[in-house]
């Protein structure tokens, strides 16, 4: 008769212990989590290493942010004692270098565009190359924690945007399906040297009906990874910031966690998405060095806005005021900010003028204000030498009929741009760019070339830049456009006034990465619709042994760089090159760098070798010089030819084959049961809701 006594007693201490444990659980679980909140890990620059433990010890805010820093774990690197912030990237490959030959055309000679004599400028160069790696990143993860941010209120930019794609996103995430609608590609990336990181900025774009070349609103999704392109979550960097509360706009810091959505401002009609594309497109970044001394990621994208226009009514002398909408070219500072966005607007709006959103300025040129589209132009910095920090940045404008604008930096007259050369000044600006056109941001080689030799392979006066356009070709033998990379070098020399000039332009690249086809369902047809390989920047390029050789006479170099490209607008991929300074070394035409016995010749002879410019040159003279567009017609030519050769090898698809793409996109709702299954519900829900409000 004791058993059922025991029994209840056994199950009271059971349920009690299981109880104390839950408690204990609990407590820890809170424990972790407040610590969590309480202590962010934040990583500070190098610089500041040094100066931290006086500023607490002082308690001096104006040397140091301390206040921001009180309740911080800090870190002054990242190393492998913080596992549990790296989410690695899928397996890696193994190094797979291959030999990669391609053409190169220079403009050693004029051959006044006669394509039978393209012979004259070209040359074969090698590298290798490594197997591209695709960098994927969960869009469904990405866009939980957006839902989840805005539906708690994070941040005021998250609710100014969700119109665009709320109630629609909690369904797709329910349905699993956020890669039917939302795509990420477009990465660009730079090396943080302070941080010893690398940052990199991808656009996500949003298509209601699922058409990814028909996406109402783009936003910019910025990441952090380590040396070997591990991402690091949940971390927070401590970067220089300007106070944009104050006039001086200076001596700032702020904390960002990452990762994050940028929130960069732009104007929106949320009841006018039909044709009209919203947010920032074609991101690139460039690093700078502000008036500080402080280095720092400058973005430049291009973005459809508003502007309200003045003009003189003669009828009544009463000047009146009109809209454009255009689509310009802006700057964007990630680590800094401003308050309201009338710069994107075109004038002051209460809803907007106290939020916070990062600081833009838009590039104007007074020769082209007029023009509906600005895109595609190509940044780099040149270093002047007359000041310890960047005051202005340099675009290629067109790079068929050269033209290079300097812009401001700084001030009140940041974003104000001149033309800083042009090979035809009889041409009219607004003229097509035509098929050559911007990839990468261009290095300057003096940021790379070790400053002990600087100086023996390059003239006084001269600036090498280097990096990767992109040609777009239309009906060239491989569907309706193709894209490709294409290794671009662009020499300044500086004498009786500034000269810009392609030195050299290769033909189509194709890096051997494989191609996706653009429609999703649909991979292996190539040749359809669009064939696309766009290079976006060039991440980090370390030289890491360069010597002179000279019984073999001859400049010898280990470098290697990392490039990001996108294929079919749909993927972040980074590819490794190898030797791609020594093959600009080796190039057979020399007129690039010193010779190596300079010492021994005169100096009119070398600078005749060079090319450089003197102060005395004629226009007859300038041709002879290469300031002309030889080699960019050899090497559009010639990359037609790769075009056409590219079709013949993956299939040419008959005519009737190129029926609509939206006819296509609207085809795959019955291939694609799950996208169908949306509509459906989405239909209904939206039915069920104007029943509601009527």
């Amino acid at each position: 008769m004791k058993f059922p006594k025991l029994r209840k007693r056994t199950v009271y201490w059971a349920v009690l212990t299981v109880s104390i444990l839950f408690i204990i659980h609990l407590v820890f679980q809170y424990k972790e989590h407040n610590s969590y909140e309480t202590y962010p890990i934040v990583l500070i620059p190098k610089t500041f290493s040094s100066s931290i433990s006086d500023a607490f010890e002082t308690q001096n805010n104006e040397a140091f942010p301390i206040k921001l820093l009180k309740n911080c774990q800090i870190i002054h690197s990242y190393h492998a004692g913080h596992e549990e912030n790296i989410k690695s990237m899928a397996q890696e490959p193994q190094s797979n270098f291959h030999k990669f030959n391609f053409t190169v055309f220079n403009s050693a000679k004029p051959i006044g565009l006669d394509l039978k004599q393209c012979q004259l400028l070209r040359s074969s160069s090698q590298i290798e190359v490594n197997d591209a790696v695709r960098m994927d990143a969960s869009l469904h993860d990405i866009l939980s924690k957006l839902l989840q941010d805005i539906q708690h209120g994070k941040l005021e930019y998250f609710r100014e945007i969700a119109p665009f794609f709320l109630p629609e996103l909690q369904l797709q995430l329910n349905l699993n399906i956020v890669d039917r609608f939302w795509y990420r590609f477009s990465g660009s990336s730079i090396w943080l040297e302070q941080y010893d990181m690398y940052f990199m900025i991808s656009r996500i774009a949003y298509s209601p009906h699922g058409v990814k070349n028909q996406p109402v609103v783009s936003l910019t999704y910025g990441q952090l990874f380590d040396r070997n392109w591990n991402e690091i979550k949940n971390i927070n960097l401590l970067v220089p910031s300007n106070e944009f509360t104050k006039d001086d706009g200076q001596g700032s810091f702020r904390i960002i966690s990452f990762p994050y959505f940028l929130p960069i401002p732009f104007w929106h009609d949320i009841d006018s998405t039909d044709g009209n594309y919203f947010g920032p497109e074609d991101p690139r970044l460039i690093l700078v060095k502000n008036k500080q001394g402080y280095e720092e990621p400058l973005l430049i994208f291009n973005s459809y806005h508003r502007k309200f226009v003045h003009y003189d009514d003669d009828e009544d002398s009463i000047m009146g005021q009109t809209v454009k909408f255009q689509r310009s070219m802006f700057m964007c500072w990630p680590w800094q900010y401003q308050t309201g966005k009338s710069n994107v607007e075109g004038t002051s709006n209460p809803e907007y003028d106290n939020k916070v959103y990062n600081r833009v300025v838009e590039l104007k040129v007074k020769l082209l204000a007029d023009m509906k589209t600005q895109k595609n132009w190509t940044p780099f910095i040149s270093n002047d030498g007359i000041n310890n920090f960047d005051s202005y940045i340099f675009f290629v404008y067109r790079w068929a009929n050269l033209d290079v604008l300097k812009c401001n930096l700084l001030g009140d007259a940041a974003g104000n741009c001149v033309f800083d050369y042009r090979v035809d000044e009889t041409l009219v600006p607004q003229n097509k760019v035509g098929p050559l056109r911007g990839g990468t941001q261009l290095v300057n080689l003096r940021q790379i070339i070790p400053p002990s030799v600087y100086h023996r392979l390059l003239p006084p006066h001269r600036e090498l830049f280097v990096g990767f356009a992109r040609t777009h070709l239309d009906e060239c033998g491989c569907g309706k456009v193709m894209y490709r990379p294409n290794l671009a070098i662009l020499v300044k020399d500086k004498t009786d006034r500034t000269y810009y000039k392609v030195s050299h332009i290769s033909s189509s690249l194709s890096f051997d990465v494989p191609i996706i086809g653009w429609n999703v369902y649909k991979p292996d047809d190539l040749c359809f619709d669009s064939n696309v390989l766009i290079p976006y920047s060039v991440s980090n390029w370390n030289i890491t042994s360069l010597e002179l050789d000279r019984e073999g006479g001859k400049w010898v170099s280990d470098d290697q760089l990392t490039v990001t490209l996108s294929i079919s607008d749909s993927t972040v991929h980074r590819l490794d090159i190898r030797g791609l300074f020594q093959s600009i070394l080796d190039l057979t035409d020399h007129n690039l760098f010193m010779p190596i016995h300079a010492d021994d010749i005169g100096n009119d002879k070398w600078k005749n070798s060079l090319q450089i410019p003197g102060s005395d040159s004629h226009i007859q003279d300038m041709m002879q010089f290469g300031f002309n567009n030889d080699n960019i017609v050899c090497a559009l030519h010639a990359s037609v030819e790769f075009c056409f050769e590219y079709g013949v090898k993956f299939g040419i698809p008959k005519q009737e084959d190129f029926y609509e793409v939206e006819q296509q996109e609207f085809n795959e709702e019955l291939i694609d049961p799950k996208k169908h299954q949306y509509f459906k519900i989405l239909s209904k829900y939206l039915y069920d809701q104007a029943v509601a409000n009527s």
